[in-house]
Order: C-alpha cells, then structure tokens, then sequence
C-alpha cells in the first residue's frame, strides 16, 4: 500500500469493513450436491441408547451412546460418554485422535507425561478439546456429565502410556 500509516490503516479497516457487509457466500447449485435422504443420519438425544462401558481399569459407571458409524471398525464415528458425579478414569491412551465436545456437566482432564501428570483442568459445556492419537491422558467428572467425542475408528482404550 502506497501512503503514510494512518491511510494504510484506515484503507484497511474500510476493506475489512467491505467484507464484513458482503453478503453471505451462496451455493452454487450447478456444484451442490443434493442430498441424499438414505445417507443422512439424526438422531434425537431422547432416542439415545445408552449402555454400560467398563474397559479393563476403568470403574463401572460410565455409559456410552453411539450417533454414528461403528467405533469398533474402521472409518469415521461419534458417540456419546455418560460419567456419574465424582466420576474419576485412570491414566489411558488412545490409538486414533479424538474431538471431545463438552455437553454437559464439568469434564477434568490432565495430561499425562513421562515427567508426571500435568495440572487437571476444568472443562464446561460447549467446551471443545482435541486430543492428538497416543496422547495419555486421565480426569473424571463433577456432576453429572456429558461428553461428544468424534474420530476415525478403531476405537480403543489402552491403559497406561504407549
């Protein structure tokens, strides 16, 4: 840009200005692709099955519930964890990454090192957390709660570090 450093500002405040009053951006529908009914997938959360998940090490209490796919092969899957107030899980890994969305409650994680356990933080509804695949990580729950966790399957908790 051509101008003292004010002009440079204002130039670019008016530009960011322009872009924020465009409108939203449309589909092209030559390009869209139509949806199709027999793919898409909902499932109403009064409609969720929820079951008991124990996996070795782990106490009994927490419940999972699966949205979509088969978390146990592979390919892309959303479920659903339950954890009873006081809920605490032991230091654990994961073989895939893992997108944790907080639903409910208040969710604790630490992270676990081969220098120890970092500081357990706190994590409330609306929360977001991702977790890259062979992470160790331990926490539990306050209060009842509810966590969406998503990624590409297999599935598996492992105890202790990789």
């Amino acid at each position: 840009m051509v101008g003292t450093p004010r002009k440079r500002i204002t130039l670019t405040l008016a530009a960011f200005a322009l872009a924020a009053c465009a409108p939203a951006a449309t589909v092209n529908q030559q390009t869209a692709m139509p949806m199709d009914a027999a793919t898409m997938e909902m499932r109403a959360n009064t409609s969720l099955s929820w079951g008991d998940i124990t996996p070795p090490g782990f106490s009994p209490g927490m419940k999972i519930a699966v949205l979509h796919g088969d978390p146990g092969t592979s390919g892309d899957y959303t479920i659903r964890l339950s954890f009873p107030d006081g809920y605490r899980f032991p230091a654990h890994w994961h073989p895939g990454s893992e997108h944790v969305t907080v639903l409910s409650g208040t969710f604790l994680l630490s992270m676990v090192t081969t220098g120890g356990v970092s500081a357990e933080r706190t994590y409330v509804p609306g929360d977001f957390l991702y977790i890259p695949a062979r992470n160790p990580h331990s926490g539990g729950a306050s209060g009842a709660t509810v966590i969406q966790l998503h990624g590409i399957g297999p599935f598996a908790i492992n105890l202790g570090t990789p």
